[in-house]
């Protein structure tokens, strides 16, 4: 097992409750699938959670800080210097990488996100895999299409960063076609 070189055990709760404190108050009233959008940063962070707990990530404090963070640059005003006051530049790095960019192209924006390291190829296969277990119900054929053709690409481009999370991206992928691809493209 990897010795892990950041915060003691004890310690971790305290970087997790302090990103998720940093997220709720970010997101705000913001929504998910119907629900309160915290509930999807919580479901990222307990499979990067599940993940490292499969196979050691690198650095599982930043990691999962940067799990419950990372949409909040994407979709909220906060900005990068804001973020920089709270946490370790490393979490916001991260963060910016899984920070789409508009005019950025995906190819582009995924090699950022391999650059960045095993731990955020994990993390974003891990926000995928959530986000392919609900989709907006207001998505068109063309939309679902394109979500599956990006999901195939994360896997390929990202799958190399851990088995245990490439393999749940690879049955979400399946179930994704079965539920919404296959009835929709009949």
């Amino acid at each position: 097992m990897k010795d892990r070189k950041a915060a003691p055990p004890e310690e971790i709760q305290d970087f997790y409750n302090k990103a998720l404190f940093y997220a709720a108050e970010a997101h705000g009233n913001q929504l998910y699938a119907g629900l309160p959008y915290m509930i999807h940063v919580c479901m990222v962070a307990d499979e990067v959670t599940a993940a490292d707990r499969t196979v050691p990530l690198e650095n599982f404090k930043n990691a999962v800080q940067i799990a419950l963070l990372h949409d909040v640059l994407e979709d909220t005003p906060i900005t990068k210097d804001e973020m920089l006051q709270y946490f370790e530049p490393e979490v916001v790095h991260g963060i910016d990488l899984l920070t789409k960019k508009e005019g950025l192209p995906l190819l582009d924006y995924l090699e950022g996100i391999k650059a960045g390291g095993s731990d955020v190829s994990v993390i974003k296969m891990c926000d995928r895999i959530i986000n392919l277990q609900r989709l907006p119900v207001h998505w068109k054929a063309d939309k679902i299409l394109e979500y599956y053709e990006e999901s195939v690409l994360i896997l390929e481009m990202l799958g190399w960063s851990s088995e245990y999370v490439s393999w749940r991206l690879r049955l979400k992928i399946e179930l994704y076609e079965e539920m919404f691809m296959k009835k929709r493209f009949k």
